[in-house]
């Protein structure tokens, strides 16, 4: 089960979501790189997004609200992990339908996530990979 790299795509208003899953997934063993934490300041955004990915095993893309859903940049990293042939897995927090995600979600893996229970969806990532 351990050993995956994982890189978090999220949205800035998913920060906090974000990082306790973070810290859950971390404790199952997973390597995780966070933009929002892991890119320096002054650094080259895209390039360092680039090469995270290109590492990464698994793009998790993390969609706690509606809004988040629509965000370019978590559009831009789920495609170009798919574009480099990664699995993408969506976890979407089960406070909305998943029929409010764009439409170009529609075919990637889907995991419920409560926001209040990050250690769960840590599981449910750990279960699916290790099925893999």
């Amino acid at each position: 089960m351990t050993g995956h790299r994982l890189f978090l795509s999220h949205s800035a208003r998913d920060a906090a979501l974000a990082n306790r899953l973070e810290k859950s997934l971390e404790k199952l063993g997973f390597s995780t790189f966070n933009p929002m934490r892991d890119v320096r300041h002054g650094e080259d955004w895209r390039g360092a997004v680039q090469t995270a990915i290109r590492r990464a095993d698994v793009l998790l893309l993390l969609i706690g609200s509606p809004d988040s859903a629509s965000s370019s940049w978590m559009g831009y990293e789920a495609g170009m992990a798919e574009a480099l042939g990664k699995r993408v897995v969506t976890l979407v927090a089960d406070r909305f339908s998943l029929t409010q995600l764009p439409s170009d979600m529609a075919g990637r893996m889907v995991l419920r996530l409560d926001p209040n229970v990050p250690d769960r969806a840590a599981r449910d990532v750990a279960n699916l990979l290790a099925a893999a």
